[in-house]
């Protein structure tokens, strides 16, 4: 059951990623799928134990609609089941990038 609500996530994510992304690239490692746009990490989906997985995007800049959006049509498709959802900002060695994440129960 679990797995079949990664890969629902994951798919969700892939489309909604390819709006913003023309060559977008999937990669799949275990329980945890990557989203490259031209090698730039965009977006992913992980299995957090057994009881939620997390779905993110990624952009340098905080206003920016990719990260909105996300976080409107998670809510809209997984309705009932989003534990927790935001946008924050990490710090990498260079800039620093924000992320909008959901923490989705299975």
């Amino acid at each position: 059951m679990k797995m079949e609500k990664l890969e629902e996530v994951a798919k969700f994510t892939e489309d909604y990623l390819k709006k913003y992304c023309s060559g977008l690239e999937k990669k799949r490692e275990n329980t945890k799928f990557l989203f490259f746009c031209h090698n730039y990490l965009i977006g992913s989906v992980v299995l957090l134990g057994d009881e939620k997985l997390a779905a993110t995007v990624y952009s340098p800049k905080i206003g920016d609609e990719i990260l909105r959006n996300f976080l409107k049509q998670i809510k809209e498709k997984f309705n009932g089941k989003v534990i927790e959802q935001g946008i924050k900002m990490s710090g990498a060695l260079n800039e620093n990038f924000y992320y909008a994440y959901n923490w989705i129960s299975l």
